[in-house]
Parts: structure tokens; C-alpha cells; sequence
């Protein structure tokens, strides 16, 4: 199991100090619980602070709480991939945790279907409820029938419609110019494929921040 960071860590007890209602937690009450020195801290509350997942509050010693709204409900992110592409996308969903903490979204992907579920019904389903739509794009993508022409057409419906909102992310390199979500802004920036970064978890956590953005667009919209 790998090791937690010291920002999962922090996330984590501040949430169980919340409770069920987000609230803000004071300084001491949270650096007490975590066993920290004042440096290390400041460090990590400093940069959830700048990545928008904890908000400040002021008074005598001041306080800081989870950044999201009381009562809101998290987006619904479907993942079209090919199997070929399930350590790429693996770790992208490990990339989106920090935005279901927020509770901005909730990702589903076929890995979560259960032995004896009826796997096409389920994906669209799901594919039917997404607020998100996420096309991981690969030359798997593109050649793979259920993929292409089941779900890509369908999300694309989804799309025109104003229902759900598309976004290709570009794993590998492949044509994909001339396909039918060409016409979409994808990601990670200029549509640099995600394996061709010296840096890939500099890729997902652009990767990231585009998703963080649609989605706190999305909901300011159903506000």
C-alpha cells in the first residue's frame, strides 16, 4: 500500500475533525491532532491553500476547513478508456482524489463493476448519469469498437445536447486530428500526449487542474 503524503494526511484528519457538516477546524485543534512542528504546518496548509482545497478562516489563532460548499453534491465523472491504457489510467484517477475529497467529483470507470453485473447496461447506465465525460485517447481508443462506437458517439450525443460536458485527454500519441472530438479542447495543455512528458505526473496534475476548472464551472452554473 503506498505511503500517504503529508497533504493526504492533513486532509484526512482535518476531515475527521469536521464531521459530517464541513466546518472550520482551528489551527492548534488540527496541528495538535496531527502531531506537527509549526513549519512543517504552515508548508502544507500554505500549498492546499494555493491548490484550492482547504479555505482560511480568521479570528484569535484562526482556523481552516475544507473548500466545499455545505450540502453540495459531487459531479459525476464517466472514464471511457481502452484496457490497454488501465495503468495510464490508474494513475490518473489517483491524480483526481484530490478533487473527490473536495467533493467536486465522483469518477466511475468499468474497474468498478462487480462479478455477475450486466456490464453494457451498467456503462451506459453510468455513461447516461455523468456530468463529466473523460475520453482517454490512444490508438487503443480509437481502434476499439465499443469505445469508439458506443461510447464516444453517445458522449458526443451527451455533449451537443448540453447534458455533459467532453473532454479528451491525449495518453499517447496517434492521429486523432481528424476524429469526430477533434473540434474539443483536450487535454493536458496544447494536447501534449501524457507519455510524452519528460514529467507524467506533471502531465496528470495539468491533467488535474483542467478537470478542476470544468467542474467548479459546472456547479457555479447550478448554483
Amino acid at each position: 500500500m503506498p505511503r500517504r503524503t503529508y497533504a493526504e494526511i492533513f486532509l484526512d484528519t482535518l476531515e475527521e475533525l469536521s464531521g459530517d457538516e464541513p466546518r472550520l477546524v482551528g489551527n492548534k485543534t488540527l496541528r495538535n491532532a496531527l502531531g506537527w512542528d509549526a513549519e512543517r504546518y504552515e508548508w502544507i496548509r500554505s500549498q492546499l491553500y494555493e491548490e484550492g482545497l482547504v479555505i482560511i478562516g480568521r479570528g484569535k489563532g484562526g482556523s481552516v476547513g475544507l473548500a466545499v460548499a455545505p450540502g453540495s453534491e459531487a459531479l459525476q465523472l464517466f472514464i471511457s478508456y481502452s484496457h490497454v491504457d488501465a495503468q495510464l489510467k490508474a494513475e490518473l484517477v489517483k491524480h483526481l482524489e484530490p478533487l473527490r475529497r473536495l467533493k467536486l467529483i465522483e469518477a466511475w470507470s468499468d474497474t468498478a463493476l462487480r462479478p455477475g453485473d450486466e456490464w453494457e447496461e451498467e456503462i451506459s447506465e453510468r455513461l447516461e448519469e455523468a456530468d463529466i465525460i473523460l475520453l482517454l485517447i490512444s490508438i487503443d481508443f480509437i481502434n476499439s469498437n465499443f469505445c469508439y462506437d458506443v461510447e464516444l458517439e453517445r458522449a458526443l450525443e451527451r455533449h451537443k445536447d448540453g447534458a455533459a460536458r467532453v473532454i479528451p485527454v491525449i495518453l499517447r500519441s496517434c492521429h486523432w486530428q481528424q476524429t469526430p472530438f477533434a473540434k474539443l479542447q483536450a487535454l493536458p495543455k496544447e494536447a501534449k500526449a501524457v507519455c510524452s512528458w519528460l514529467d507524467r505526473d506533471e502531465a496528470f496534475t495539468d491533467i488535474a487542474e483542467g478537470i478542476r476548472k470544468v467542474a467548479e464551472e459546472l456547479r457555479d452554473a447550478e448554483a
